[in-house]
C-alpha cells in the first residue's frame, strides 16, 4: 500500500516538475521575449517606412566600396543588420545584384542580423551586448573584406523576374502597421508555442538524465569551440531553432544560474555568429550561394572569438593577479 502510495507521489512529482514547472518558466520567459521583440520590431517597421534605413545607406556608402559592393548594395546590408535576413534576401533580388556581391552580402547578414532584437535577447540571457555587437559586426566586415579579395568576379545577375522573392511595394503607414501585427500574431504564438515544447521536453531530458549523457556526447565538439560540456544542450538548441525562438530555454539558464556566470557569457559569444544554422542557410542556399561561403565564415567565428575570449580572460586575471 505504502509502495503505491510513494510511487503515485513519484509520479505526481515528476508531472509537476515537467509540466506545471515547464510551462510556468516558459510562460515567463515568453513574456520577457515579448517584451523585446514587439517594439523593436514595431520601431524597425516605421524606421523602414519612414525611409530611415535608405538615409543612412548613404552614410555607410563609401564602406561599400572596402567590401567590393556597390552603393546600393548598402541597402540589404543594412535591412539585415536592423531588420532581419527576409528583408535583407527581398532587396537584394529586387536590386539585381552580381553573383559576388549576393554571395558577400548573403555571408555578412547570416553572421550579422536583426541586430536590435537578438542582441537585447542575449543581454537578458546574460550576455555582453556590447562585445557581442563587435563580434557579430566585426566579424561581417572583415568577411565581406576576404570574400572581396578571394571570390571572383562574376557577371552572373539574379533577376528578380526569375525569382519568387520581390520587394515591398510603397504602400501606407496604415498597411505597415496592419502587416506588422499580423506577423507578429503568428511570431508570438510560434514564439509561446516553442517555449512551451521545449521547455519541458528539456525538464524532461534533464528528469531522465539525458542532458547529462548528451553533454558528455558533445564534449569533443564543444572543446573545438571552446565550451564546457555542460554548454552542449544550449548550444544545440540555439544551433538547430536560433536564438529568438529558442531564447526561453537561454534566459531561463541565466536567471535559475544552470550555467556560471563565465559559462554563460562563452555560450552567448558562440552563438551570436552561428545559430539556427539550418534554417538560416536554408533560406540563402536558394539565391545559389556556396554552403562554404555561408557556414565557414559563421563556424570560424564561433570558434575563434570564444577561443580569444578565454585568452583574453585568462591574461586580464592573471594581471589582476599579479597586481
Amino acid at each position: 500500500m505504502k509502495s503505491d502510495i510513494s510511487k503515485t507521489e513519484s509520479k505526481n512529482g515528476i508531472f509537476h516538475e515537467i509540466f506545471y514547472v515547464g510551462f510556468k518558466e516558459a510562460v515567463k520567459s515568453s513574456l520577457g521575449i515579448f517584451k523585446i521583440v514587439l517594439p523593436v520590431s514595431l520601431l524597425m517597421a516605421i524606421l523602414n517606412y519612414f525611409g530611415i534605413v535608405d538615409w543612412l545607406s548613404v552614410i555607410f556608402q563609401p564602406i561599400t566600396n572596402l567590401l567590393g559592393l556597390s552603393g546600393k548594395a548598402i541597402l540589404p546590408l543594412l535591412s539585415g543588420y536592423l531588420i532581419n535576413t527576409y528583408s535583407a534576401i527581398a532587396l537584394m533580388i529586387s536590386l539585381e545584384l552580381p553573383m559576388k556581391e549576393i554571395a558577400i552580402l548573403s555571408s555578412m547578414v547570416l553572421l550579422s542580423h536583426t541586430l536590435p532584437v537578438e542582441l537585447s535577447i542575449q543581454k537578458k540571457a546574460g550576455g555582453n551586448m556590447g562585445l557581442l555587437f563587435l563580434i557579430r559586426v566585426g566579424s561581417s566586415i572583415i568577411t565581406g573584406i576576404v570574400l572581396n579579395i578571394v571570390l571572383p568576379n562574376e557577371s552572373v545577375i539574379i533577376s528578380s523576374e526569375t525569382q519568387a522573392i520581390t520587394a515591398v511595394a510603397t504602400t501606407s503607414l496604415l498597411v505597415v502597421l496592419k502587416s506588422w501585427v499580423q506577423d507578429n500574431v503568428t511570431t508570438i504564438i510560434k514564439i509561446f508555442v516553442i517555449n512551451i515544447v521545449i521547455s519541458m521536453v528539456f525538464k524532461c531530458l534533464i528528469k531522465f538524465h539525458v542532458v547529462d549523457k548528451l553533454s558528455s556526447l558533445l564534449k569533443p565538439i564543444m572543446f573545438i569551440f571552446g565550451l564546457g560540456k555542460e554548454c552542449a544542450p544550449y548550444w544545440l538548441i540555439a544551433n538547430v531553432i536560433g536564438l529568438i525562438y529558442g531564447a526561453g530555454i537561454l534566459i531561463t539558464a541565466n536567471e535559475n544560474k544552470d550555467l556560471g556566470k563565465e559559462e554563460i557569457r562563452r555560450l552567448n559569444v558562440s552563438i551570436c555568429s552561428m545559430h539556427s544554422i539550418i534554417q538560416e542557410t536554408a533560406n540563402f542556399l536558394v539565391l545559389g550561394v556556396s554552403i562554404l561561403v555561408l557556414i565557414v565564415p559563421r563556424f570560424i567565428t564561433a570558434v575563434v572569438s570564444v577561443w580569444v575570449y578565454n585568452f583574453v580572460g585568462k591574461v586580464w586575471k592573471r594581471e589582476k593577479f599579479n597586481k
